[in-house]
C-alpha cells in the first residue's frame, strides 16, 4: 500500500512538473510582442539598421527557416552583439527587443498585448517557428 501511494505521489509530481514546463515554453505565435513595440522597432530599424540592411533581409523565407526552433534569445544576442555594424551593442537592450518585435511583425507573426522583454530567461523560453 505504501509503495502504491508513493508511486501515485511521484507520478502526480511528474505530471505537474511537465505541465509547468509546457506552460512556460512559448512560440513567437503566442503574441510575444506588442504592436507599439514593433512600431518603435521599425523606427529604430530605419534610424540604425537601414543604412546597411533592407526589410527583405529579414522577411525572406530563409530568415525564419534559419532560426527555426531556436530561442528568441539567440536572435536577440546575435543582433545585440553585432549590430549596428559600425557600433555593435551601442543601442539599449530595449531597442534591440523592439527591433526583434519589428522582425516578427514583418513576418506576419501577430502581436499580443505584452511587450517582448530583455530578460534572458524569458527570451530563452520563446521559440522561433515559421508556422503556427
Amino acid at each position: 500500500m505504501k509503495l502504491r501511494t508513493g508511486l501515485l505521489v511521484v507520478s502526480t509530481l511528474l505530471c505537474v512538473g511537465v505541465a509547468v514546463i509546457a506552460q512556460s515554453e512559448r512560440s513567437v505565435w503566442d503574441g510575444v510582442y506588442s504592436e507599439a513595440q514593433a512600431v518603435r522597432g521599425q523606427n529604430t530599424f530605419s534610424a540604425s539598421c537601414a543604412r546597411c540592411h533592407t526589410v527583405e533581409d529579414f522577411t525572406a523565407p530563409s530568415f525564419l527557416m534559419g532560426w527555426e526552433g531556436s530561442p528568441v534569445l539567440d536572435l536577440f544576442q546575435l543582433v545585440q552583439k553585432s549590430m549596428p555594424m559600425d557600433n555593435p551593442g551601442s543601442l539599449r537592450p530595449e531597442d534591440y527587443a523592439d527591433v526583434i518585435a519589428y522582425f516578427l511583425r514583418i513576418n506576419a507573426i501577430p502581436a499580443g498585448k505584452d511587450e517582448l522583454d530583455t530578460d534572458t530567461e524569458h527570451l530563452k523560453l520563446i521559440r522561433i517557428q515559421q508556422k503556427k
